[in-house]
């Protein structure tokens, strides 16, 4: 693998567990003006808060920061919500942007199996309810397939909605060996066999690929792994048929990344694509699957205008 190779793959972190996300390899954030009438980055202060979930009153930390309708964050698995900051910068000129920590990644509280996708949605529905009852809706990755299952049971709470990559056909049943195998794994202490397993599986990401991103992130990343785990145990239940989630009539952005893994990335939002009947696709050009980290200004190019729409 020459260099050039190599840099590519690394920019090309594009699995459910994403490193990328959680801190930028070298080399692979973009610098530039924030997009066209958004903030400049740390305009305006973050301010943190908490609230109760409406599932099981477990405590849920977000950050709030601008003036506006509020635009609700929800970061992908193997991440908190830290890597979104440059990103909601960029939008807190048009809206109060709110990046929900997820339970499970260290910052919000922590909660033992069994895991649901319903404790997400109590979880993300507290937030919203905190911060004025209805909102733009944005998720990413493991986020977006929360966003999923809030706008089918609480379409009440979202005014539009956009997802970047949700892994629908990466779920189901098939992933309970992969989850097995994994906390297996943990359970001896080889966290970093852990990370290879799911993004040899899910991404097919060479070894050394793996373990030299890893080396970038140092040992915090470990802090991660149980809502990694969360995670699997949530896709092993997920619905991974389109057509169940055609009853969302909520507009909807789809973002995908030029550059993203075909299966269960783009495969996943072109199925959408077919069933949600007010949805429409944007392509960010050259990007993978962690352009909020790598691109943010391209990310907020493409949603503010399509959350100002309405």
């Amino acid at each position: 693998m020459d260099m050039m190779t190599s840099e590519l793959s690394r920019r090309s972190m594009l699995g459910l567990f994403s490193l990328a996300a959680a801190m930028p390899l070298a080399g692979c954030a973009r610098t530039g003006a924030a997009a066209p009438g958004t903030a400049a980055p740390g305009a305006d202060a973050w301010q943190t808060h908490h609230v109760a979930s409406k599932t099981d009153g477990l405590d849920i930390v977000y950050h709030a920061a601008g003036r506006g309708k509020p635009l609700v964050i929800v970061h992908g698995g193997g991440s908190n919500a830290e890597p979104y900051r440059r990103l909601g910068d960029m939008l807190t000129g048009h809206f109060r942007v709110v990046r929900v920590e997820r339970r499970n990644y260290g910052v919000s509280g922590t909660r033992a199996s069994p895991i649901s996708w319903e404790q997400e949605v109590g979880d993300v529905g507290a937030v919203i309810e905190a911060v004025g009852g209805r909102c733009h809706l944005f998720g990413h990755s493991a986020g977006a397939l929360v966003s999923l299952h809030v706008a089918r049971r609480r379409p009440e709470l979202v005014e539009r909605l956009a997802l970047y990559e949700p892994p629908l056909l990466g779920g189901g049943p098939g992933v309970v060996a992969v989850k097995a195998k994994f906390d297996a794994l943990i359970a001896e202490g080889k966290k970093d066999e852990a990370l290879v397993l799911i993004y040899g599986h899910f991404v097919g990401l060479p070894e050394d690929v793996v373990r030299a991103s890893i080396g970038t992130r140092g040992p915090d990343v470990y802090g991660l792994l149980p809502g990694a785990s969360g995670d699997l145990e949530a896709l092993t239940t997920l619905d991974t048929d389109p057509a169940a989630w055609a009853g969302i009539k909520l507009e909807t952005l789809l973002l995908v990344g030029e550059k993203s893994a075909a299966h269960p990335l783009l495969d996943s939002s072109a199925a959408l694509a077919k069933v949600l009947a007010n949805s429409r696709t944007v392509t960010l050009p050259g990007q993978g699957h962690s352009a909020q980290v790598s691109a943010p200004d391209l990310v907020a190019a493409a949603i503010d205008p399509w959350f100002r729409a309405s």
